[in-house]
């Protein structure tokens, strides 16, 4: 029994260590040989991680087979973060609905801050519309439906527009620049850097009317500024037959008489022209695009001479500029003024004009809210926007301008913006000041050639000098008579008169 006891237990316990080693088989991966050794008096694990667990180590101590199992790369070896949007600059246009059409996405409920965010992380994007009244949204601040646009444009409505400019540090000050070199004396100094000298008038319209108004012309006007004369205008008759000039010609330091193709000129040197002219300026109402005057005129032939005067005046700024580039230095003042102008007084003497930098306007014909376009005379440095009309329009630029200053109810609406109201749209967008001065003449006219657009009043006869408006010529006779034979500076406010009221109206 004793034997068969200790058999017994003997067999038990080599049982419970196969169960044992199988059991570590199992779990710990134990090679199968291993478990076959009966007689093994120790227990052995696998080296590397696949012993972790036989080991008793726990799984923060066990280390990763490899570095692809690596949450967290150390600092040095991160990706940049994405730099943040830019900050741009905005421009909001009170009335204006930006046109159906080039959406980018469908409507979405934004405060102006987030869609301003949100058109400056899109390259796509150029602005974003919402209907309102308040550039800031409803409650000032508050979320709003906004359409984000692939395109600018304004349409009259009562929504808000905002315009997507460039990048902020894009429109900061540049750096400033090198000092110039020594400058050198004699005409190739640059005209621009001298104190300037003497007066340049430009002389446009038809010349023909110095027929009726050279004698009052002389007498009042370059008797007084003793100017330096630039004529441009198209070709009368034969191409190298000029005009007479009468006694003119002794103050005319330049004149060109050419054949003229205006309306190739007006598409050929306009930045994409056939969207600029053709679209964004035939849907600007208004005479300050007339053009029947062109061969042939563009598709709406709109009333009025507008574009060609834009190209004479242009012609004559750079006739100035070359005789400035001639002369070695250049002028002090510019004078602007019409063939058709009758004076009945004095000019205002330049002492009574220099010391404001402003561009001096007669009084009177402010139609519809401008400013008299008739004549002006200002410091050299302003000639280059008040004669400056052409390169606006043809750089693509002047609906922006006329936008800017006037507003999109003027600018949209009906009868739209007259050449009074570009010229008031070019100096206030450039902030030059407008000083005035009581007006002593008038568009003149006789019956002899009829006019398309304007009746000519007041003549018995064909030769006889008549006036165009009944107003102006009023106007000027009556601050003629108080003026005299010349002026002082009591006068320049006694003899002031205000019609502005005559003006208000369409024309």
């Amino acid at each position: 029994m004793g034997d068969s006891a200790a058999g017994v237990a003997a067999m038990l316990v080599r049982r419970s260590r196969f169960l044992l080693l199988w059991l570590l088989t199992v779990s710990c991966g134990v090679p199968a040989a291993s478990a076959d050794a009966e007689d093994a008096d120790e227990e052995t694990c696998p080296a590397g991680p696949d012993g972790a667990a036989c080991r008793g180590e726990t799984e923060e101590s066990a280390e990763p087979e490899s570095s692809s199992y690596t949450t967290t790369a150390p600092p040095d070896k991160r990706p940049p973060a994405p730099p943040p949007p830019p900050k741009m600059q905005w421009k909001a246009f009170e009335g204006c609905a930006i046109p159906s059409g080039d959406d980018i996405g469908e409507a979405q409920f934004l405060t102006v801050d987030e869609a301003k965010t949100q058109c400056a992380s899109d390259a796509k994007c150029q602005g974003f519309t919402f209907e309102g009244t308040d550039p800031h949204g409803p409650l000032s601040g508050g979320a709003v439906w906004i359409n984000l646009k692939e395109k600018f444009d304004c349409v009259d409505a009562e929504w808000i527009g905002y315009r997507k400019l460039e990048p902020a540090q894009k429109l900061a000050a540049p750096a400033p620049p090198p000092p110039p070199p020594p400058k050198t004396k004699g005409p190739s100094s640059s005209v621009e850097e001298a104190e300037g000298r003497g007066v340049a008038l430009c002389l446009t319209g038809q010349v023909r009317m110095l027929e009726t108004t050279h004698l009052a012309m002389e007498q009042y006007l370059l008797n007084v500024l003793k100017p330096d004369v630039f004529l441009y205008g198209p070709a009368q008759g034969g191409a190298d037959e000029s005009p007479n000039l009468y006694r003119l010609d002794e103050y005319v330091v330049t004149q060109k008489w050419e054949e003229e193709d205006i309306r190739t000129a007006l598409y050929s040197e306009t930045r994409s022209a056939g969207r600029v002219i053709d679209l964004e300026y035939l849907e600007v109402q208004g005479n300050w695009f007339g053009n029947a005057c062109l061969n042939p005129p563009l598709r709406d032939n709109r009333p009025g001479s507008a574009v060609c005067m834009y190209y004479n005046q242009n012609k004559c700024l750079q006739m100035i500029k070359e005789s400035e580039e001639s002369r070695g230095e250049p002028y002090k003042y510019v004078a602007v003024s019409r063939f058709d102008f009758r004076w009945v007084s004095p000019h205002p003497p330049i002492e009574l004009l220099e010391g404001e930098d402003a561009v001096w306007i007669p009084s009177g014909s402010d139609w519809e809210g401008g400013l008299n376009d008739r004549h002006a005379f200002m410091p050299r440095r302003h000639a280059d926007i008040y004669l400056g009309a052409w390169n606006l329009v043809t750089g693509g630029e002047a609906k922006e301008v006329l936008l800017e200053t006037l507003g999109s109810m003027k600018v949209q609406g009906y009868p739209g913006p007259n050449t009074e109201s570009f010229l008031r749209a070019r100096l206030e967008y450039n902030n030059i000041n407008i000083e005035r001065f009581p007006n002593v003449a008038y568009l003149t006219c006789t019956q002899r050639v009829k006019s398309r657009w304007t009746q000519c009043f007041g003549t018995a006869t064909n030769d006889a000098p008549g006036w165009l408006y009944k107003e102006e010529m009023e106007h000027a006779t009556r601050i003629g008579k108080c003026v005299r034979s010349s002026w002082t500076r009591k006068k320049m406010e006694d003899c002031k008169e205000d019609i502005s009221h005559l003006y208000r109206g369409f024309r």
